[in-house]
């Protein structure tokens, strides 16, 4: 049950990253169009520091979630032990969405790393 609900929650996560980054290079396409970008390297740097951001946000967003609450909820035992395996599954992934959203950047950051390098060699 519980190794279902782990690999459910990656599949989740990188369906995420994909649609942040789609969504991402939409973005960049429109301003590269409206700017009428005429090179590939345009294109190539904009998607770079698009995932730089990206990154960089979901790295940020860590520090900014105060996490010290949502850690001592975990431990105590007494509420803990009373709950089903889903509950405690489910309160485990709620304490630890900060951490979420730094996966989250790192990984919609590295597609886009890799879109940019594409972009780089397309003639």
């Amino acid at each position: 049950m519980m190794k279902r609900l782990v690999i459910k929650a990656i599949i989740k996560m990188c369906a995420r990253s994909i649609l942040l980054a789609a969504i991402v290079g939409v973005i960049i396409g429109i301003v590269g169009y409206t700017s009428k970008w005429n090179s590939p390297i345009a294109y190539s740097n904009a998607f770079f520091l698009a995932a730089c951001l990206v990154i960089a946000g979901g790295v940020f967003s860590r520090f900014a979630v105060r996490s010290e609450s949502d850690y001592r909820q975990l431990l105590n035992a007494e509420s803990f032990r009373g709950m089903s395996g889903t509950e405690r599954a489910n309160l485990i992934i709620e304490a630890t969405s900060s951490v979420r959203h730094v996966i989250l950047g790192v990984l919609t950051g590295m597609w886009l790393v890799l879109i940019s390098a594409i972009a780089a060699y397309v003639r």
